[in-house]
């Protein structure tokens, strides 16, 4: 009796409290309880780490036999911060998704692309330092006045249907209300009709895998239970090993030429070791004399020439495989992050426990097939699985505002810094010594 009275107490005086909505969380002030998609972009000012996020209003929330129930609204903000300090830069509001819906399109040279279903705003660029429209919608169509009035305005829920971003070309994407779709030169900011469909930046990829691509033939894995370790061309390495390790890749989709010279080096080298045969066979061609061959009938020269010239279609047939076969890879998405030092990221955990502790790490791959543990860092405050270790009682998911997603997961990679997002929290690495520059909670 005196436990049901203590629960429909409690009960009543959530009901009390929820209805004076203490949960209210302030979109610009508090913390947030999602990360949307996180990019780095550099300008003459410096690099900034550009983040938008999800802040989730309550209005009511229960907890009754373990079965939560939570009902409210999300808000979205977009937040800039110095990727040397960590600091917060500038951050503005942008309310909610279905009124003001404003969808990252991509980045060039430092310029953010947006497509805000806010008919003020529509397709407009963005400065990454002070988040201000430096680029509106209106400078685009002076440039291409056939587009005014004649860009698609699609549903807050199909933007990405609409308007997009090709990384390899380094143009966004537009289409009309026809159909029609155009690249947008980030420059002149003239748009070219292409007969090619909408393509989309990806920004919220997942981020762990228990393989990865060095180059367009070869591949690493990671092999074993509880403990997983490095499989390198095909030669198993015991050590390092790491508890239940993945590698670690890009939450955003990168240009496979920038972020990876080397992937398609195989293919390059094809292409130059066929073309240097082809010169050899001109050679031959070259330097035959062809008046001998009608005059004495040279069989063994008249078979030289035509076996070189036969033999000058093949390869150019396999060049042209090769520059299909980059084009190809060109075309597909990348997301492996290898340092210049031919190096990559591991995640893994301190032990087995519902409270096991991240560890990030840093393995070189070297050139005879074995690895070195460069560094190793354990994150003494997130948890590999934040659902058993930071579980929440009733009293706390009631009287605690917003709705924290804590699984979702960022990483990004500029220069020599790495940056890691989970549990809410962004965390900056130096690529080198594995130190953690800095923190703070998103």
């Amino acid at each position: 009796m005196r436990a049901k009275l203590f629960y429909t107490t409690f009960i009543l005086s959530a009901i009390f409290v929820l209805s004076c909505n203490p949960m209210k969380k302030n979109v610009m002030k508090d913390t947030a309880d999602n990360v949307v998609e996180a990019i780095i972009s550099k300008i003459n000012e410096g690099t900034f780490l550009v983040v938008k996020e999800e802040v989730f209003q309550a209005v009511s929330k229960s907890d009754e036999g373990g079965f939560r129930r939570i009902s409210g609204y999300t808000e979205y903000r977009i937040s800039s911060y110095d990727v040397n300090t960590g600091q917060l830069v500038k951050r503005i509001v942008l309310g909610n998704r279905k009124e003001n819906e404003c969808r990252f399109l991509g980045e060039t040279d430092g310029k953010l692309w947006y497509k805000s279903v806010d008919k003020e705003l529509g397709i407009h660029v963005r400065d990454p330092k002070s988040l201000d429209v430096i680029i509106p919608e209106a400078k685009i169509i002076e440039i291409n006045p056939f587009l005014k009035n004649n860009l698609s305005q699609p549903e807050w829920s199909n933007v990405q249907g609409f308007y997009g971003f090709d990384i390899n070309a380094k143009m966004p994407m537009v289409s009309d209300n026809s159909g029609y779709v155009y690249y947008i030169d980030p420059v002149s900011l003239k748009a070219e009709k292409t007969n090619g469909s909408i393509k989309n930046f990806d920004y919220d990829e997942t981020c762990t895998s228990s393989s990865m691509k060095l180059d367009v033939n070869t591949s690493i894995y990671l092999r074993g239970s509880p403990r997983n370790s490095i499989k390198l061309f095909n030669k198993e390495i015991n050590e390092p090993s790491f508890l239940k390790g993945d590698f670690l890749k890009s939450s955003i989709v990168m240009n496979a030429f920038d972020a990876n010279p080397d992937f398609i080096l195989p293919y390059k080298k094809e292409v130059e070791k066929y073309r240097k045969e082809i010169d050899s066979m001109n050679n031959i061609l070259n330097t035959t004399d062809t008046t001998s061959i009608n005059k004495f009938n040279n069989s063994y020269k008249t078979y030289t020439l035509r076996n070189a010239e036969r033999n000058i279609g093949y390869t150019n047939d396999k060049i042209k495989s090769a520059e299909n076969n980059i084009k190809r890879y060109a075309d597909d998405k990348y997301y492996e992050i290898i340092t210049a030092d031919k190096s990559v990221f591991l995640i893994s955990q301190t032990d087995v426990t519902d409270q096991a502790k991240i560890i990030i790490s840093k393995v070189k791959l070297n050139s005879d097939t074995t690895v070195s543990l460069q560094w190793e860092t354990v994150l003494k405050d997130i948890y590999r699985d934040p659902e058993k270790g930071f579980d929440k009682s009733s009293f706390d998911v009631v009287f605690s505002k917003g709705n924290p997603d804590l699984k979702a997961m960022r990483v990004l990679i500029s220069g020599e810094k790495l940056f890691f997002i989970f549990m809410l929290k962004a965390i900056c690495f130096d690529v080198g010594t594995g130190k953690v520059l800095w923190n703070f909670d998103i």
